[in-house]
């Protein structure tokens, strides 16, 4: 069983983030005098940037676990996927840049329990991506084009064949 986590590193800069915005937005609406248009859109950002505080503090109390029965998140909201119960694999990438050279992953994992989502800042995330790529063929999931991609982009083709006695490996094997 392995044990993965949000680095600090990167938890800290999104505490900052969001507790800056919801500083401002909430001194501005302290300082609002009238009940206006503007009042209403600075309450949408006190709840936006309170919302990413709240997710940050989940994702910061959250560990994920991989063993040899599934997937799991502990924490607030925490849930357990068997690998046998997993319906769907999506891997994501989104870019920062136009040529698509920097970015982050997330890979959303659906089974009868729920989802679980993770993004590349989670230590380990490699891992779980190499847990993740033989359950294709496992559980006959198919396969988007854009999953496709991404796990061959991040290092681990999926094969969706399921051979006699394979429970699905990747081309490089």
């Amino acid at each position: 069983m392995t044990s993965h986590r949000y680095p600090s590193k990167v938890l800290t800069g999104d505490y900052l983030r969001g507790g800056i915005g919801f500083a401002v937005c909430a001194s501005l609406l302290v300082a609002a005098r009238d009940i206006g248009v503007f009042h209403y859109i600075v309450m949408a950002g006190v709840a936006l940037f309170g919302g990413f505080v709240l997710r940050t503090w989940q994702r910061h109390r959250t560990s994920y676990e991989l063993s040899e029965e599934g997937i799991w998140a502990n924490g607030p909201l925490g849930k357990a996927i068997r690998w046998s119960e997993i319906t769907d694999i999506g891997l994501k990438y989104f870019s920062t840049r136009r040529d698509r050279k920097e970015g982050w992953f997330q890979l959303t994992v659906r089974g009868k329990p729920g989802k679980i989502s993770v993004d590349s800042d989670l230590e380990g995330f490699d891992a779980v991506l190499r847990a993740c790529t033989p359950i294709f063929a496992a559980n006959r999931l198919e396969l988007s084009e854009s999953t496709a991609e991404n796990f061959a982009a991040a290092g681990f083709p999926v094969r969706t064949d399921t051979a006699e006695g394979s429970r699905g490996t990747t081309e490089e094997e």
